[in-house]
């Protein structure tokens, strides 16, 4: 009788954490400093992707993360990668540039994943809807086949639909562009116009066309500091395609604004 009795009371416990953490509240300081939290993602369809740099199976499935964060962007998917311990910060940097990551890499540990779950397995994928809930738990590779069943469906609601009293001006789009000896990653930015913006500019490298970010057709002229990130924020009051110069007005890039 005690047995079925301690065996109820810790059911009961996990049901509660459970439920504490459909809609966790998870902050971070991804590889270059930038403080961030899954709230600034409200609105849309997060993959939290636990992996680490010493883990084969998660280094198979990166680049696939990448053509699905490239396709999937506009549509509101926002891919985060988490790593799992033990792991270095210069390790981390080295393997997202020879890649080219084109989402945020965030140094993990043991207590971040456990917000989630307490699986050991890696990698591990946490799928959170445009309002912020836990949704799926997905171990192992993604596979296509899953990311159709419970991934897409959530990425055609958050094109359609908006949280209750959300317009226009209350969204901000984020964009991070990395300045590399190429130009700018993105290259091609699109905005809607009367959306607030704020872009988000990293020099990775010595070896650029300059060493300025400049937005001619807003007025934007900003330095770019190695290393550092440089945050422009405007609100776009026209539609057009304008130049994004990396300084000499040599053109880099554009900014599609519909």
């Amino acid at each position: 009788m005690k047995k079925t009795i301690i065996i109820a009371f810790v059911f009961v416990n996990l049901l509660s954490v459970a439920a504490q953490n459909k809609k966790p509240e998870l902050s971070l300081t991804d590889v270059y400093g930038r403080e961030f939290s899954l709230s600034d993602y409200t609105g849309k369809v997060v993959l939290i992707n636990f992996w680490a740099t010493w883990c084969p199976p998660c280094r198979t499935e990166i680049p696939e993360l990448i053509k699905l964060q490239r396709q999937y962007h506009y549509a509101g998917l926002q891919i985060i990668g988490v790593t799992y311990p033990p792991e270095r910060l210069s390790d981390v940097r080295r393997f997202g540039k020879k890649i080219k990551i084109n989402y945020p890499l965030a140094l993990g540990s043991k207590s971040t994943k456990l917000l989630f779950t307490e699986s050991d397995v890696l990698p591990l994928t946490i799928v959170v809807d445009r309002n912020g809930e836990v949704r799926e738990i997905i171990e192992g590779i993604l596979l296509p086949e899953e990311f159709d069943q419970k991934i897409k469906p959530l990425l055609s609601s958050a094109a359609t639909q908006k949280p209750a009293g959300e317009d226009k001006a209350s969204q901000v789009r984020r964009v991070t562009i990395k300045v590399t000896s190429s130009g700018y990653s993105p290259a091609s930015i699109r905005l809607q116009k009367g959306v607030p913006t704020q872009l988000t500019f990293i020099r990775t490298t010595e070896e650029t066309c300059g060493t300025q970010m400049v937005i001619r057709a807003y007025g934007i002229s900003r330095s770019l500091p190695l290393n550092e990130r440089v945050t422009v924020r405007f609100k776009p009051s026209r539609r057009g395609v304008f130049k994004l110069t990396c300084g000499m007005d040599m053109f880099k890039g554009t900014i599609v604004v519909r």
